[in-house]
């Protein structure tokens, strides 16, 4: 009868340390799996961070790489009233504009990034003057990408806003764009005409030759 009773007692002693054991090896795996999983989201984590870093810097990089653009030039002059007397007696330049580089005053007609299509329109007046555009020097966002907004090769590709292109523009992007196609519906003057317009107020825009 005793060793009956010690033997069940020995029985449940029995299970209950394995039941004991099993619940100390479940809680373990619960707590492993939980540690798995926070390591790999950490790591997901990371990794879409550098993602995020790399594309990020990518932008940037596009953003402030200068543009190269082709210029139809009739002259050049080393004072704005200069230029613009020179203007005022030839009344048949009417869309020619007075672009500001290296302390030198410009008579442009038109712009282009394509040299062939400048050497297409150039006249026994003028000739092309190839040209870089950088705003890597400007602060506003806006600004600094006006090299990538102007190389377009449509008009309507200038019709753009920050919601539609995901890109910041400068603020009065939208009226310059407006008044330069009221006076030509030439892609090349009305590029010509904005790049005046943002020179003339941007020190930070840099016209290299």
């Amino acid at each position: 009868m005793k060793f009956n009773t010690r033997q069940k007692k020995e029985e449940k002693q029995f299970l209950l340390a394995a039941v004991i054991h099993g619940v100390i090896i479940g809680a373990a795996g619960v707590l492993l799996f939980f540690f798995l999983l926070q390591v790999v989201e950490k790591k997901v984590g990371d990794s879409n961070g550098e993602t995020l870093s790399v594309d990020s810097q990518k932008s940037a990089s596009v953003e402030n790489k200068p543009v190269k653009f082709y210029a139809m030039q009739y002259g050049v002059y080393s004072s704005s009233q200069a230029a613009s007397d020179f203007l005022a007696a030839h009344p048949e330049f009417e869309n020619v504009s007075i672009i500001r580089a290296d302390k030198q005053f410009y008579l442009w007609g038109a712009i282009s990034n394509s040299e062939k299509k400048i050497k297409s329109i150039v006249t026994k007046d003028s000739f092309v003057k190839p040209f870089v555009l950088n705003g890597a020097a400007c602060e506003e966002k806006g600004v600094k990408i006006i090299p990538q907004l102007l190389a377009v090769d449509k008009v309507a590709k200038l019709n753009i806003s920050d919601s539609k292109s995901g890109q910041a523009t400068p603020v009065d992007w939208k009226t310059a764009v407006t008044t330069a196609t009221k006076v030509s519906k030439e892609l090349e003057i009305v590029k010509l005409m904005i790049l005046e317009h943002y020179v003339s107020q941007n020190d930070c825009l840099q016209i290299k030759f």
